[in-house]
């Protein structure tokens, strides 16, 4: 190439880069500016973001990439809670024992903000099972009936047992019974003999006494064939009367819960159902006990108290949950252990449930980096987001790998926003390696490396300036100082007609010079903290750089 080839593409060192100049930004500092509330030269991002945010179909998850100190994380998380704000507020959801069935819990939905009162009713109530159980045993009416029936039973016993006696009367054979036997013993003379006067009777006697008393323990047993009968009778009597007491106690106890809940089909079925079951508790649990028993009420409580699976705030909006550590567990949910004595058991009260509990009627935001790294994470979430359904499992149950008793809760409908937050690479990966990616995750929200200098460019770059300073409670900034952040910006895009949208980079020398500032004791961050900030930075990470300077200017390379 000829030497005026060479001195028409010479650059000229001022030509390395693009300086700007103080008085491009009329300012004095920026707490004369706005706050910036957008994200800086992201238009179509802005737009993808939104577009996917507003989408109602199913599929239309949202996949941001871009490189890491772009704003793409803050700017989502600020769109996502203002746009969810507007938001209706999703269901609560608990829950409960199925008393048929309690490997498989049911879920409950109630409307937002009412799961925790619908826990505190129930609480209630087993106070108040407490306190009328098992005074209302005790009653006399019910003391009455109960005796009526013990009379019942005991009079056909005691007629049974009044025909064999006279019966053994005319033979001279006494009859003697207590609690559990009934015996026949000879008599002479109205009186019973023992065994030695037995003995001295005459043979003839002695066997006349034997068939007498053969034929009265014959008839005996005939005259008590029904009491087996009796006792069932007597058993249903009983059984009836406890029903009803237990019915008529419990009424004012559940009347106000089922009124209070009567548009609630699922809760009114539950409390139906617990009514049923109460019928065996109480009489199995709650007679002959003491009121203050604690082991009592917390055998009431694993029973019939909701266990929460998430809960809102009346008016507060979608939820948007970020997971910064998307395990199977911490999204999926987990069913809880307890031992007794070396065997593990569990029960719907040690449900845990996971962030896409949380985030149901609202937006989840994970890394892809991290949900790709966790097993069995990212074919599960896509199920999950396939089937519109949240189940609760455990990922080792497919291989075999669960040796104990476990638990199979109701599906939960799952209607949400899943937004991934990742680098090119991992996107486009997917897209080649995954046939499900692109069919899950339809909007692309795609974050420039660079902001193309526009008209209002160098204002909301100031403006974004002040908003970090003004968020971290930094002090504000001259606009020299802005001028020099915005050329180093240019140095960082490596292009005279761009700014780099790595503003983490920017807020970072923006803290170090922040930094200087304090120990200079000054009140403003002014042109020449920036310039110490970079210095210092050079110094800090420069030993490569400089030592490869060095070998160029010694001829080496």
């Amino acid at each position: 190439m000829s030497k005026r080839s060479l001195d028409a593409l010479r650059l000229a060192p001022e030509s390395l880069t693009r300086p700007f100049a103080p008085e491009q930004f009329n300012f004095s500092s920026t707490d004369d500016l706005e706050p910036f509330r957008g994200v800086l030269g992201q238009a179509r991002a802005v737009e993808a973001l939104q577009f996917g945010v507003a989408m109602p179909r199913p599929g239309y998850n949202v996949f941001v990439m871009g490189e890491p100190g772009t704003g793409r994380f803050s700017f989502v998380q600020r769109y996502l809670k203002a746009e969810a704000k507007r938001m209706e507020t999703p269901a609560d959801r608990v829950y409960v024992n199925h008393f048929d069935e309690p490997r498989e819990p049911r879920a409950l939905e109630l409307p937002a903000g009412t799961a925790s009162d619908f826990i505190a009713d129930i609480s209630q109530l087993i106070d108040n099972l407490l306190a009328t159980f098992p005074a209302v045993f005790e009653t006399p009416t019910y003391q009455q009936k109960k005796s009526a029936i013990d009379r019942g039973f005991n009079k056909r016993y005691d007629q049974a047992l009044d025909v064999i006696e006279r019966l053994s009367l005319e033979k001279g054979v006494a009859l003697y019974r207590d609690s559990t036997n009934i015996a026949f013993t000879p008599m002479a003379d109205g009186k019973a003999l023992d065994e030695a006067e037995f003995a001295q009777l005459p043979e003839a006697d002695r066997e006349r006494f034997h068939a007498d008393i053969a034929a009265l323990e014959e008839r005996l047993n005939e005259e008590l064939a029904s009491l087996p009968q009796w006792k069932r009778e007597s058993s249903n009597l009983l059984r009836q009367l406890n029903e009803e007491t237990i019915t008529v106690a419990l009424q004012p106890l559940l009347a106000p819960l089922s009124e209070k809940y009567a548009e609630n089909a699922g809760v009114c079925a539950y409390l139906q159902a617990m009514q049923i079951n109460l019928l065996k508790t109480a009489v199995e649990q709650l007679v002959d006990v003491d009121k203050a028993d604690p082991q009592l009420r917390k055998l009431l409580e694993e029973m019939y108290c909701p266990s929460l699976v998430v809960g809102h705030h009346a008016n507060g909006g979608a939820p948007v949950v970020f997971e910064s550590h998307p395990t199977y567990d911490n999204l999926f949910g987990r069913i809880e252990y307890s031992s007794d004595q070396g065997a593990l058991y569990t029960s719907y009260r040690q449900l845990r449930p996971g962030a896409l509990h949380r985030a149901n009627g609202g937006y989840l935001v994970v890394e892809a980096e991290k949900l790709l790294g966790e097993p069995f994470v990212w074919e599960a979430l896509k199920r999950a987001l396939h089937s519109r359904q949240l189940k609760m499992e455990s990922p080792l149950g497919d291989l075999g790998r669960i040796a104990t008793v476990t638990l199979n809760p109701q599906v939960i409908p799952l209607q949400l926003k899943v937004i991934i937050i990742g680098s090119r690479q991992l996107y486009y990966a997917l897209q080649d390696h995954d046939p499900d990616f692109q069919e899950m995750f339809r909007v692309l929200v795609d974050f420039d490396e660079d902001i193309p200098l526009a008209e209002d460019s160098l204002e909301q770059f100031a403006q974004l300036m002040k908003t970090r300073t003004s968020e971290e409670g930094m002090a504000p900034m001259t606009g020299a100082a802005v001028a020099r952040l915005a050329t180093y910006s240019a140095r960082l895009a490596e292009h005279q007609g761009r700014l780099s949208a790595r503003i983490g980079d920017l807020f970072q020398l923006v803290s170090e010079a922040d930094f200087i500032r304090q120990l200079a004791g000054e009140s403003i961050t002014d042109v020449g903290h920036i310039e110490r900030a970079l210095k210092a930075k050079a110094t800090r990470t420069g030993r490569v750089s400089a030592r490869i300077i060095d070998d160029m200017l010694a001829g080496i390379i």
